[in-house]
């Protein structure tokens, strides 16, 4: 990632924290977006300021996309790299779903990263070409019960990088959603795995789900980001790649 510029959205914490801090320590220079700032700083220090800079703001607002690129922009000059990570999980079933909890997870899990790509593509161009990684979900390819909204978004984020895979092909923009399993992130605070289980309990029994027996880390999606954005990856675009201990498969 020698030289190369990323913009991380939710950076703060969980998968996005993790892919930061990865990034640059190959070399690359990230933007770190996200709702809280504080969170936000404590990883810039982390990393040092020569490696980042922090923009505070909501993807899912308008004016904000354009406030991180224009960072970027004046920063550093180009961009390589877009992760669409930022995303809200409200489970509920549709037939309980709120029209504002529905719109919240159309905002947060869609048209946020459409806001963020719409944003980013003419610096991607203008660099010659770029990456942009849409983190979508396991639950964008199969339902589960209860989550209507966020597997409506999550399938809606799986076609729209499809769609920007073909329009942008010709301009040097690749273009691919990642579908993770259950990942130990703070995504999943305050889940149970039953009445009076702990978080602990939860994931354990998320575990269980996967046929390889126990939820994923950040690291490993992490690390599937970083090939993805690496020129090892240059031929693949428009690609559906699920990072799940297997629960796909059941």
């Amino acid at each position: 990632m020698d030289n190369k510029v990323a913009i991380i959205t939710g950076a703060g914490s969980g998968i996005g924290r993790t892919t930061a801090l990865r990034y640059c320590e190959a070399g690359g220079k990230a933007a770190l977006f996200g709702r809280t700032k504080s969170k936000l700083e404590t990883l810039a220090a982390e990393l040092g300021e020569e490696h980042c800079l922090v923009v505070n703001g909501h993807h899912e607002t308008p004016g904000d996309a354009e406030k991180v690129v224009e960072a970027v922009k004046e920063r550093w000059g180009r961009l390589d790299l877009l992760f669409n990570n930022a995303g809200t999980y409200q489970p509920a079933a549709i037939a309980d779903t709120s029209i504002e909890s529905w719109n919240e997870a159309l905002a947060s899990n869609l048209t946020g990263p459409f806001m963020m790509t719409r944003a980013a593509l003419p610096l991607l161009r203008d660099n010659g070409g770029g990456v942009i990684v849409n983190n979508s979900s396991t639950l964008g390819l199969r339902p589960v019960p209860g989550s209507g909204a966020y597997c409506a978004a999550k399938a809606g984020l799986v076609m729209l990088s499809k769609s920007c895979a073909i329009e942008e092909a010709g301009n040097g923009v690749r273009v691919i959603a990642i579908c993770p399993g259950v990942v130990d992130t703070p995504i999943h605070l305050g889940r149970e795995g039953g009445a009076g289980a702990s978080h602990s309990e939860f994931l354990e029994s998320a575990g269980g789900m996967h046929p390889l027996g126990r939820v994923g880390t950040t690291d490993e999606i992490a690390s599937l980001v970083l090939f993805l954005a690496s020129d090892d990856s240059s031929w693949t675009t428009g690609s559906v790649i699920t990072v799940d201990g297997g629960i796909s498969l059941s």
